[in-house]
């Protein structure tokens, strides 16, 4: 049975069902912090149990849902029924949002809205690129870097071979993962992207979330220095 996965002070994690989009199964994760005013914040909610719904519900009233990425709206209509007083926060809205429907937004992500969840959790729009717009959050207390598909680590999978020859030539392979190459081509400003990727380097994280692939626990840092890693100066930013 599925239930709330703790990562330290107050942040959760919850495996949710595979999905297929565009071709390719992915599997998908929600993260659910609770804040120091008692409420509860749920970023790319999914399909969970009755006991973990149970479990996030005695956490405390959930007040925030969030989408961080485009592709991850349309997970937000199933918790409007459940939650109908939470307040919905979305990235920007572009050609790729997966939506079903019209949902009453409180807010777009990037906006001047981060003192809503702060100090627990900081935020930075990637900048610099095409459609994706994701926005990515640091939880201070737990000390967890919170990315959903910018970043992705997809697992070998026995007998499907195909599928392992399209993840590594994606440059998505574990151990490692990266930024796939084709979200590599929306980067159209790697200038503004750097500086993004400067600010997140700031934080002083030790664990990566990411919505597709396991949870990192060790080497956090060097997997995201890695993974953008090709948009280095040095390396001639391709």
């Amino acid at each position: 049975m599925v239930t709330l996965e703790p990562l330290g002070k107050d942040l959760f994690v919850v495996d949710g069902p595979v999905v297929r989009d565009m071709g390719v199964r992915f599997n998908t994760r929600m993260t659910v912090a609770r804040l120091r005013d008692g409420s509860v914040w749920i970023a790319s909610p999914v399909q969970v149990s009755f006991a973990a719904l149970a479990e996030i519900i005695a956490l405390g009233p959930v007040r925030y849902l969030v989408s961080p990425t485009p592709r991850h709206f349309w997970r937000l209509n199933a918790w409007h029924r459940l939650f109908p007083e939470a307040q919905l926060f979305s990235s920007p809205i572009t050609p790729i949002t997966l939506k079903k429907g019209d949902l009453p937004l409180a807010g777009i992500l990037g906006e001047p809205d981060g003192g809503l969840w702060a100090p627990d959790l900081e935020q930075v729009q990637l900048r610099g690129i095409r459609w994706l717009n994701e926005v990515v959050f640091f939880h201070t207390p737990s000390r967890a870097l919170l990315v959903e598909d910018v970043i992705q680590i997809h697992e070998r999978q026995p007998g499907h071979h195909l599928r392992n020859a399209l993840v590594a030539g994606g440059g998505v392979a574990a151990p490692w993962g990266g930024v796939g190459r084709d979200i590599r081509l929306t980067f159209r400003d790697k200038a503004a992207a750097r500086e993004s990727i400067e600010q997140i380097l700031q934080w002083d994280f030790d664990k990566l979330v990411v919505a597709h692939g396991p949870v990192v626990t060790g080497n956090a840092r060097e997997t995201v220095e890695r993974a953008f890693a090709w948009l280095d100066r040095r390396s001639g930013g391709r």
